[in-house]
């Protein structure tokens, strides 16, 4: 299968080495049971809980756990939680508005995949196009290459229909999240199960300032519905306000969640956006 156009799997390969996916540092509290690890490595501190099975150690048992639920709890340490990470691509129409916006898509979630191979993470991607995929490994390039970006509908109503998410300890959303949706109860349902939460936010130019001219319209991509008649300067004014009030409400639902909102303006090169926009996501190696 060949390579899509603007998809440039060989700068993720140079870029990958020396980069480490920002992890978080602590526990992220919630229900039983659930991954809540950010990191491997042997440390003692205490991280999270988990059911009792046959061959525990009866001396990690929390008994107070025990009194509350009825149920055999034990104290999980940190050095015991399989970290993982988890990379869904909204596969939406309005993904491929530019070659140039789907490629970015490919290459930063491609990027997050590969980064997190090297750091031990288990990547798994989950491409939401109008047949839906999970897969792991070294599927994941391969998924990317065939990714259509071809759903009719956009990332929250098509999340009823793609592969479950499942606990984590690292979940990056790419996505434009340019449509309408409760934001809050969006960005919830998203990072629920995860220890972490990215929000790619992948932005054509059109997108971040649509041009006017002659005869130019204002277009849903998925449906393919003329929004406006004409792009006339007014109704340029109200779509710049509209995204902005958007990205606003965006953020502030990526700040309850405490989730972490990026945007990466798709004609920047990729070595320009790790180094820039999306720094928080792709740390030095090492560092």
């Amino acid at each position: 299968m060949s390579t899509p156009l603007d998809f440039d799997e060989a700068e993720v390969a140079r870029l990958a080495p020396g980069l480490a996916l920002a992890l978080p540092r602590t526990p992220h509290r919630g229900r039983v049971g659930a991954v809540r690890a950010a990191s491997a490595g042997s440390s003692l501190e205490l991280h999270d809980f988990r059911a009792y099975q046959p061959g525990d150690d009866l001396r990690q048992m929390d008994w107070n756990a025990v009194a509350r639920t009825g149920e055999l709890i034990l104290r999980v340490r940190q050095d015991e939680v399989s970290p993982r990470l988890e990379v869904l691509l909204d596969g939406s129409r309005s993904m491929a508005l530019s070659p140039r916006k789907a490629g970015c898509a490919r290459e930063l979630a491609l990027l997050a995949t590969e980064v997190g191979a090297h750091q031990g993470l288990s990547p798994t991607l989950v491409v939401g196009g109008a047949r839906p995929e999970r897969v792991q490994g070294q599927v994941c390039r391969s998924a990317l290459r065939s990714a259509s970006f071809d759903a009719k509908d956009d990332l929250h109503a098509a999340l009823g229909r793609l592969p479950p998410l499942r606990p984590c300890g690292l979940r990056v959303v790419v996505s434009d999240f340019l449509f309408e949706a409760p934001l809050p109860a969006l960005v919830s349902r998203l990072a629920q199960g995860a220890a972490a939460l990215f929000l790619v936010q992948v932005l054509d130019a059109e997108d971040l300032e649509p041009t006017g001219g002659e005869g130019a319209r204002l277009v849903d991509a998925e449906s393919g519905a003329a929004l406006e008649e004409l792009l006339t300067e007014e109704v340029l004014a109200a779509y710049t306000r509209r995204f902005a009030e958007h990205q606003k409400s965006l953020g502030a639902a990526a700040a309850r969640a405490r989730a972490v909102h990026l945007v990466a303006p798709a004609p920047q090169a990729l070595r320009a956006l790790v180094a820039g926009a999306l720094r928080p996501l792709f740390l030095p190696a090492g560092a």
